[in-house]
Parts: structure tokens; C-alpha cells; sequence
């Protein structure tokens, strides 16, 4: 219908109904570039996150978008414009053909078959060189942010869904973030590292593993289908509980499967002097007052803060065994990385952040300092077993983007069904999964709804209708999933209220 066609900049237009998939702070439609009538993804962040007065998040996502788009690194999804408006950002992007995460709901029991993972593989290392390069995290790696084109697997973004997340308040845990991220520890690099791993591991397993005793469980399943399977040990060394345990990148590129199976042959450093460096400035800092740093270095009248170029000769006065680089480093960690000055408060944060053991936002690929993996090892062994914690609240329904007309037809006709056939979700679940899977995979769904509601013969809102109860976003339907969108949830009023 025409009302449902919007459009943005002079070319891009698309269909409110042609949804694609939806993130924590973005909805992703397919789109048309009117001038060359060529096909795209249009990726609109949430007007309730960049409203006028929140200037932060919009640059955020500005300077993201212009890295991706004048980089163009490889495995990442091209970006072609960005448009904005008074309400919102837009990204304009190549059309993938679908996500790693639809890949697995499709797919029988959620498993892919193990040459396809070994693609996965190799294009998620060949994709993450270019973000050790630019010397960040990516903090969000997930499924649902994998793209697949031409047989290939590409990045969508570079992360920064999950900083704009804690900016506005928000703490979502996934079984894709690691231990360390969940429970508030500091973490480095090796975040990314367990969730690459444990995206490997569901591929294969079908399930994320479990959490027992502040370990890893891998199923005797997994064990038994492929531990003579070269790609075995990298998925286990990579999901370690324990970050002094789990591979860092450096060793990821040198482990023999990615080498020999993966043919990726790179030397990747990241330098381990950094640690001893920081750990020296810490010490010596702590000691020596800020100010006295500046009137002794100060080129200016100001004593308020030091430049970059100050800092760095300070920093050589207390530290003269280390490099421009290094110093260049530590400055962007205590003062962030767009700041051009310092202060003696930011210096103050840091130390306290460190020496408390408090979770900052590291993005750097340098290991912990010793005393901080010793202490953050110690805390492990007396932590009570990690769950990953997923409510479900209607203040946050997730995918509303996709309750249209027929979605909503089909959510309604299964509720009305089983009122008038008084059928209990125990009974449908043991139905569906009889076998206990851990929830009702789309197939399964499928079978209920086409029996409950012939009508709907239809791949694409068959699709929609399990990415919405799906709201765990895990490739299966739980039991409270079920009954939260089915019964809890007043569909037609969240319809309305989002008209």
C-alpha cells in the first residue's frame, strides 16, 4: 500500500512491511535506490536515541558509518550513503541475502554442516584483522550482525550498537558476550575472541553451551561429533571461562587450524610492552601530582590540562624507556579516543578504574596487566555459577517493526485456537518437541501454525511471525517466549500504540 512506502534523501525509499530483521537500536528494511532502481538495505536507528538534543549518539554513528564507507575493508558490508534527519539516522547499505541468524533458524536442529562453519570461520578472522588495525573491539559480534552475500559472510557494523546500548543505560546480556562483559569485570580483546567462538560452537551444536561451575560445559554431543575435527580445539581454546585461559588474538592467527585448515597466514602483534609500560606509568603517577607534570612541561599559560604532545613529553620524563606509541596509546585509553586534551581528573578516573578492578571501556587489544589477570582470576574461583539472565519485560518487546496486519492475523488466530480448543502450552510443547531441544524451532512452528491457520501459506510472515516470538533471539521458542507473546502481550494495543 502506498502508506506504507517512506522515503529519505533524494533517492532511497522503502516498504515499512519489507523487514529485514531489528536490533537493540535499529530496524533494517529492503530498500530501492530509485536512481539506478538497484536493490539495498536501509538500516533506521531509533528516533527515540537521537532526538536533536542527543548530539553523542549521532556522531557516533556518523563517524562509524564514514570509517566503514571510505575503508571499505574487506567482509564488511559496504555502506553507500548515510542520510539523516531531525528524527533519525539512516545507513544505506548493499542488500545481503539473509543473516547468519535466519541461517540457523532454517537450518534442521539449528546445526550447519561443519564446511560451511570453516567458511564462517575463515571469513569472520579475514573480517576482525581490519578492526585489530583500526586498534578497537568490536564488543557485538552476534549472529543476527553476521551478513551472508555471494556465499560469503561479512560484518555489518563495527560495535557500536552495543556502546550506544550502555550509553543510554541499557544492560543486555547474550550467551555472545563473555564472562568477564556479563559480570562487570574489566575484559580485553578476548571478548571478541569468545564470541566468535561460541558462534562457531551453536553452528555445529545447534545450542549455545551451558555455564556449569564457572566453566564452559561443551556437550558430550559436540565432544563426539567432532572432536577429531580439527576446528575442535580452536572452538574450545576460544571459549574459555577464564580470560588468562582463553586465546588471545595474537594466538588465534597463529593456532595451527587457522594457518593450515583456514590458509590465513598473518602476523598479527599486539605489543605485550604496552602492559609493562602502563603498569609503570600507574606506579609512578600515583605519586607524582599532575600539575607539577604540566608546569614542568607546559608550553602554554594553561594548567588546567595537558595536550597530547604535552602529555607525551611528561610521560617520558616518568617513564623514559617508552615509545611515542605507546604514551600515544595510554592517552587515548585515560582521555578517550576523540579527546585532544587530559586532565588531571581524567588521570585521577583511571587510576581508580584500574586499581578498583572496575569494568571501563578498554578498546584496545592489549592483555591485563599481571596484577589485574591474577585478581580478576582470584574473584573467578568465588563467583557463584554465571547464568545469562534474558527477562522478558513489555516495556521492551523486541521486532515490533514486525507486526503488520498478517503477523498480528496469525498471532491472534493461534491465541484464539487454543482458548477455543482449551489446548495448554505444556501439551503444544511436548507435541513440537518431543524430544526436548530447548524450544520449537521454526520448522516446527511452521507445522503449528499452517494446522491452526491454512491461510497463512506464506514464507515471509511464517518467518516474521517466529522472529517475534522469538524474543530471546536464540533460533528457538521457549516455553515463556510462547506464552509472553501469545498471552501476556496485548498485540493489537502494541499495533496501535506504535501507529
Amino acid at each position: 500500500m502506498q502508506q506504507d512506502i517512506c522515503k529519505v534523501g533524494q533517492y532511497f525509499q522503502w516498504d515499512q512491511r519489507k523487514v529485514l530483521g531489528e536490533g537493540r537500536i535499529s530496524v533494517i528494511y529492503e530498500g530501492k535506490n530509485t536512481k539506478d532502481n538497484s536493490a539495498v538495505g536501509l538500516k533506521k536507528f531509533r528516533s527515540d536515541m537521537l532526538k536533536d538534543k542527543n548530539f553523542y549518539l549521532r556522531e557516533i554513528l556518523k563517524q562509524e558509518e564514514l570509517l566503514l564507507r571510505m575503508m571499505q575493508p574487506e567482509n564488511f558490508i559496504k555502506c553507500i550513503a548515510l542520510e539523516e534527519t531531525q528524527n533519525s539516522v539512516y545507513w544505506i547499505t548493499e542488500l545481503a541475502e539473509t543473516s547468519l541468524r535466519q541461517e540457523l533458524i532454517l537450518a534442521e536442529n539449528g546445526k550447519l554442516k561443519l564446511e560451511q562453519v570453516t567458511m564462517i570461520c575463515k571469513n569472520l578472522l579475514d573480517g576482525y584483522l581490519f578492526l585489530i588495525n583500526q586498534n578497537v573491539l568490536h564488543q557485538d559480534i552476534k549472529p543476527e550482525g553476521i551478513l551472508k552475500k555471494n556465499n560469503q559472510y561479512y560484518y555489518s557494523d563495527l560495535g557500536n550498537g552495543y556502546m550506544i546500548s550502555r550509553f543510554q543505560g541499557e544492560n543486555i546480556q547474550t550467551p555472545y558476550q563473555s564472562p568477564q562483559r556479563t559480570l562487570n569485570q574489566i575484559y580485553t580483546s578476548k571478548c571478541d575472541v569468545w564470541s566468535v567462538g561460541i558462534i562457531l560452537y551453536e553452528c555445529l551444536q545447534g545450542s549455545v553451551p551451558n555455564i556449569i561451575i564457572n566453566e564452559t560445559q561443551v556437550s558430550k554431543e559436540f565432544t563426539n561429533a567432532y572432536s577429531q575435527e580439527p576446528i575442535y580445539e580452536f572452538i574450545i581454546q576460544c571459549i574459555k571461562y577464564s580470560e588468562s585461559e582463553r586465546l588471545s588474538w595474537e594466538q588465534v592467527y597463529q593456532h595451527p587450524f587457522v594457518i593450515n585448515q583456514l590458509g590465513i597466514n598473518v602476523d598479527v602483534k599486539i605489543e605485550q610492552s604496552y602492559t609493562q609500560f602502563k603498569e609503570q606509568f600507574l606506579q609512578t603517577s600515583s605519586k607524582v601530582d599532575l600539575y607539577l607534570m604540566i608546569g614542568m612541561n607546559s608550553q602554554s599559560d594553561n594548567t588546567e590540562n595537558l595536550s597530547k604532545q604535552e602529555f607525551i613529553q611528561s610521560a617520558k620524563r616518568l617513564t623514559n624507556t617508552s615509545s611515542t606509541k605507546e604514551i600515544s596509546s595510554l592517552f587515548h585509553e585515560i582521555a578517550g579516543f576523540k579527546a585532544t586534551h587530559i586532565t588531571n581528573k581524567d588521570i585521577s578516573n583511571w587510576q581508580n578504574r584500574v586499581k578498583n578492578r572496575l569494568k571501563g571501556d578498554r578498546g584496545y587489544h592489549y592483555p591485563l596487566m599481571p596484577q589485574e589477570q591474577t585478581e580478576q582470576d582470584n574473584q573467578l574461583k568465588n563467583l557463584p555459577i554465571l547464568k545469562w539472565t534474558m527477562n522478558l519485560d513489555k516495556k521492551k518487546v523486541k521486532n515490533i517493526s514486525l507486526l503488520y496486519p498478517e503477523v498480528v492475523e496469525v498471532l491472534l488466530s493461534i491465541k484464539a485456537s487454543m482458548i477455543k480448543f482449551d489446548t495448554k502450552i505444556n501439551d503444544l510443547f511436548n507435541k513440537y518437541d518431543p524430544n526436548s531441544i530447548g524450544g520449537i524451532t521454526k520448522q516446527q512452528l511452521d507445522k503449528l501454525i499452517l494446522k491452526i491457520y491454512p491461510e497463512g501459506r506464506n514464507d515471509v510472515v511464517l518467518s516474521h511471525v517466529f522472529q517475534f516470538i522469538n524474543q530471546f533471539q536464540n533460533g528457538k521458542i521457549t516455553k515463556e517466549e510462547f506464552q509472553f507473546c501469545i498471552f501476556d502481550l496485548d498485540i493489537q494495543e502494541i499495533t496501535k500504540t506504535r501507529n
